[in-house]
């Protein structure tokens, strides 16, 4: 999905700046001391490096130690300091917070989330659970992400994760909405597609869930009918039923395996469901009063 979201794009000089803000701001470290990012996909650190010298002419530095992670920094003091303050932020502040004033029109609200998502965000494979989050190291920075995703007309929750602050999805239609917003719709239409499957998979495993209940049911109340009927026909004798029962215990007997319909069917003349049912329900009672 990030490999969509970061490929090239057509977008405006105002867009670009609030998708690099995204960028850079929730990256691992915003500060005068340290501006870096930590990623082990090439095409988004590529990203990340294109954007910030696009939108501030600094080049940003590719480490790539022993593992697969690739750091992304801003090298020197200088540079760092030149790039909070193109953003309008100072080495002195107290408290990182978004700065609106680098989100100007409303088509880069999208572009910021876009940066954002890159930066701090992961979505769970659909396949197991609908999960899309982004994960913020302080709390008023998390805030400001949740104002700015419900002016978005989407509705995140919040929790607390080894002392992060996680903003979350857990809805499919706000994921499919975000992901639509951020400029990958074929992530969104993927998502929407393992949603229909799932649902038709549910669907017919509630079906054949409640046919087998259906058939345990039937295959239960048979047994009692047969075990009445044998218990009849060794203690009274058959011919003791009248008529109507004798021929619907005696059909019984002989199909064990027969639904009450089909049972109905048999009789002649013909009777309905509710009609055998009752008769077997006399014949179970003949029995059970037999035994007292």
């Amino acid at each position: 999905m990030k490999n969509e979201l970061t490929c090239d794009r057509i977008v405006s000089q105002c867009c670009l700046k609030a998708q690099a803000y995204g960028l850079v701001l929730f990256g691992r470290s915003f500060s005068h001391r340290l501006i870096s990012f930590f990623t082990e996909n090439s095409s988004v650190a590529d990203y990340y490096k294109d954007n910030v010298f696009k939108t501030t002419g600094i080049v940003a530095q590719i480490e790539t130690g022993a593992t697969k992670n690739k750091k992304i920094k801003i090298k020197t003091s200088a540079e760092r300091t030149q790039l909070l303050e193109y953003f309008g932020h100072s080495k002195s502040e107290l408290v990182l917070r978004i700065n609106r004033a680098n989100i100007n029109e409303d088509c880069c609200f999208a572009a910021f989330i876009r940066g954002a998502f890159i930066a701090c965000g992961s979505v769970t494979s659909p396949d197991k659970n609908y999960h899309l989050e982004f994960v913020v190291p302080y709390l008023r920075l998390c805030n400001d992400l949740i104002t700015v995703l419900e002016e978005m007309n989407l509705n995140p929750k919040h929790t607390q994760r080894s002392g992060y602050h996680v903003v979350y999805f857990k809805d499919s239609e706000n994921i499919e909405d975000l992901l639509t917003n951020m400029g990958a719709p074929e992530s969104s239409l993927k998502l929407m597609g393992i949603k229909m499957q799932k649902s038709m998979r549910n669907k017919v495993n509630r079906k054949i869930n409640f046919e087998l209940a259906n058939i345990s049911k039937t295959v239960e109340a048979a047994g009692k009918q047969v075990s009445a009927i044998e218990y009849i026909d060794k203690h009274m004798g058959l011919n003791k039923l009248s008529k109507p029962l004798y021929d619907v215990a005696v059909l019984r007997l002989e199909n064990p395996e027969l639904s009450l319909s089909d049972l109905g069917k048999l009789l002649n003349p013909p009777i309905s469901r509710s009609g055998v049912n009752h008769r077997l329900d006399r014949i179970v009672r003949t029995a059970e009063e037999a035994r007292e």
